[in-house]
């Protein structure tokens, strides 16, 4: 509640209202103090100096926090691994960054829940996003000049730990560029120079690669070879559903975990995925050659963070999943492939 008070005895008190600053002299014009601030000793002189000698101050109950204490609270308890926040909070407002190079992981479910609450606020960017040292990744907010005690106290509750970043490791590949037509020398292959750069954005390094025709012996016992060696390994061509093209054939075959051919996603639709002795094994489709993003770009910052990929998680691409075939392409920032 509101309550006036002399300047001297308002020290630790919530201020209710801005107090305006006029210097002529100096052309300011402006707030000396805003709303919410709290009163300190040192600001008496200066209040004085406005000309006051009363002010309107806060009055907090047991049951209420004030907006900058509150918003330290909530973003403390969101804040999971590789992240930090402001410093110090402004009317009821907080960022909190990340600490690494990686992808975000936020909890949806617990964001949204925590959200309906009240007076807490949290808007984040996507999850799955690629972030970089010092890149804000969610912003605190409390609505009001105090929030209820409880719910903040249940907001935290809720969303604690719900915000972290996944690190890129570097990561070796081995990469298997399929067709009989390249294998032939018919046609140059064009995988390479563009997966090359792009993997390296990832801290992902080509270590070695090679051409093969459409022979699913071939490729299984390749495939096999290369994971043995690398941290992950990408096939391209032979995703599609004419007879020659057997390369999904030979990553099902070579006893793949949590198999998934094709995802809701276009371009990129029949990008293949799985896991062999826990390392991923991806089949990009001939879209990549042509887009700047497909859904490899979608995935890559999942499966090079090491989070688990199923079914449901593809389906949940679906909404948000078609490209806007945007004039100029400025992915990430963009709806594609972001549920």
């Amino acid at each position: 509640m509101k309550k006036l008070l002399k300047v001297e005895d308002a020290v630790g008190k919530v201020l209710c209202h801005d107090v305006t600053e006029v210097d002529v002299d100096k052309g300011v014009k402006g707030p000396a103090f805003k709303k919410g601030h709290i009163i300190a000793e040192k600001d008496i002189p200066k209040l004085k100096k406005l000309g006051k000698e009363y002010i309107y101050v806060l009055e907090l109950s047991e049951d209420e926090i004030h907006e900058d204490d509150a918003a330290v609270m909530l973003a403390e308890a969101l804040m999971g691994e590789n992240t930090y926040r402001d410093e110090k909070p402004s009317e009821g407002k907080i960022r909190i960054f990340s600490k690494v190079r990686g992808a975000t992981c936020i909890d949806k479910k617990r964001i949204i829940a925590m959200n309906m609450i009240g007076e807490p606020s949290c808007a984040t960017i996507h999850d799955g996003f690629p972030v970089k040292e010092g890149d804000v990744i969610a912003a605190v907010r409390i609505i009001s000049l105090t929030a209820p005690k409880k719910e903040v106290e249940e907001a935290c509750c809720i969303g604690r730990g719900a915000i972290k970043v996944l690190p890129f490791i570097p990561k070796k590949a081995g990469l298997i560029i399929t067709g009989t037509e390249i294998y032939t020398g018919r046609i140059e292959d064009k995988f390479y120079p563009r997966l090359k750069p792009k993997l390296k954005e990832y801290l992902v390094s080509i270590e070695e690669k090679i051409i093969l025709p459409d022979d699913l012996a071939k490729i299984k016992r390749k495939m096999l070879e290369f994971i043995e060696r690398y941290d992950l390994v990408f096939l391209t061509g032979g995703t599609s559903v004419d007879p020659d093209d057997v390369t999904y054939r030979a990553i099902k075959d070579a006893g793949c975990k949590d198999f998934i051919r094709g995802n809701p996603m276009q371009p990129g639709n029949m990008l293949t995925m799985g896991w062999i002795e826990e390392k991923p094994v991806v089949a990009i489709p001939a879209a990549a050659l042509f887009f700047k993003a497909t859904a490899l770009d979608v995935w890559l910052p999942y499966l090079l963070t090491g989070r688990k990929i199923t079914r449901e998680v593809v389906a949940n691409k679906a909404v948000g999943g078609l490209c806007h075939r945007c004039p100029v392409c400025v992915f990430p920032v963009c709806p594609f492939g972001r549920s």
